[in-house]
């Protein structure tokens, strides 16, 4: 795919699908390769300074022990939890506090 990704054919998907692919497994393969492919090519035309190897030594052993989506710093998980209430459409807003039959204008 990386090479031609013209090449790519409904069979080659078939064949990913007998193997117990979902659409869903190769949209994200395709999606991830397609990603890293593109990071490369910036790369490369930008001139970005390569990680020194303890760099990787380190995050190789964090991704092993942590994996990707490790659980947030406790002030940072306070954090984004309040941006998800800000932020979410579906939250109710607060009830207007109803006026008195006194307080009413007439």
């Amino acid at each position: 795919m990386v090479h031609d990704s013209t090449s790519i054919s409904q069979e080659d998907a078939d064949v990913a699908r007998k193997a117990g692919w979902s659409d869903e497994a190769l949209y994200d393969a395709i999606t991830v390769c397609s990603l890293f492919q593109f990071y490369n090519n910036w790369i490369d035309a930008t001139g970005v300074a390569d990680m020194p190897a303890l760099g990787y030594e380190m995050s190789g052993h964090r991704l092993a022990t942590q994996g990707y989506a490790s659980e947030p710093a406790p002030k940072r998980r306070a954090a984004l939890k309040s941006l998800k209430r800000a932020t979410n459409p579906r939250r109710k807003k607060a009830a207007t506090p109803k006026r008195s039959k006194r307080s009413k204008k007439r």
